[in-house]
C-alpha cells in the first residue's frame, strides 16, 4: 500500500511540475506575441498594469467563489482577516481588491452575500419572519439586516417579501 502511495505522489508531483512548466512557457509566448510592453517598463521590476489587473481579478474571483461555495458570511463574527486567510493573501491587499471590483467595502460586500442568502431562504420558505431571515443570514441584529437589505435591494424586506408572496400565490 505504501508503494502505491509513493507512486501516486511521484506521478502527481511530475504532473504538477509538467503543467506548471507548460503554463509558464505558454504565458511567455503569449506575452511575446502581445509586444505591447514599452522598453522602459520591461526593465522595471514592477508588474505591468495588465498583469496586476489580471492578478487582482483572479483574487476577486477566488473571493466570490469562496463566499458562494463555503458561505462563511453565515458566521456573525466573519472578518476581513478570515477571508484573507482563506484566499491566502493579506487583508490590506484584499480590501483594496474588493473595493476596486465590487465598489463596496468589506462589510458591504459581506452583507450583500447575506442579503442574497436571506432572499434564497425566503424563496424556499415563505413563512419565515424578517427576524428569522436576519438571524439565519448571519446578521447580528435585525436593524443591521433591514439597513443592508434596503441598501442592496432598494426596498424594505417586508415589501420584497410581500411582493414575492403575491407572485407565488398568482402561480398557484
Amino acid at each position: 500500500m505504501n508503494h502505491l502511495l509513493v507512486l501516486f505522489l511521484a506521478l502527481w508531483s511530475a504532473l504538477s511540475t509538467a503543467t506548471a512548466v507548460y503554463l509558464y512557457v505558454r504565458m511567455r509566448r503569449l506575452e511575446a506575441s502581445w509586444d505591447i510592453v514599452p522598453e522602459a517598463q520591461a526593465e522595471d521590476n514592477d508588474p505591468a498594469p495588465y498583469e496586476t489587473a489580471a492578478i487582482d481579478q483572479f483574487l476577486y474571483d477566488r473571493c466570490c467563489r469562496y463566499m458562494t461555495d463555503r458561505r462563511p458570511f453565515l458566521v456573525e463574527s466573519f472578518t476581513l482577516q478570515d477571508l484573507a486567510n482563506a484566499v491566502y493573501t493579506n487583508k490590506a491587499y484584499l480590501s483594496k481588491t474588493i473595493n476596486r471590483f465590487s465598489g463596496k467595502n468589506f462589510r458591504q460586500y459581506v452583507n450583500y452575500y447575506r442579503v442574497m442568502y436571506s432572499m434564497e431562504l425566503f424563496r424556499n420558505n415563505m413563512s419565515l419572519r424578517i427576524s428569522a431571515l436576519a438571524e439565519l443570514s448571519g446578521f447580528r441584529s435585525e436593524t443591521s439586516y433591514l439597513q443592508s437589505f434596503k441598501k442592496v435591494m432598494g426596498e424594505q424586506p417586508s415589501h420584497w417579501c410581500a411582493r414575492m408572496r403575491r407572485k407565488y400565490n398568482k402561480r398557484k
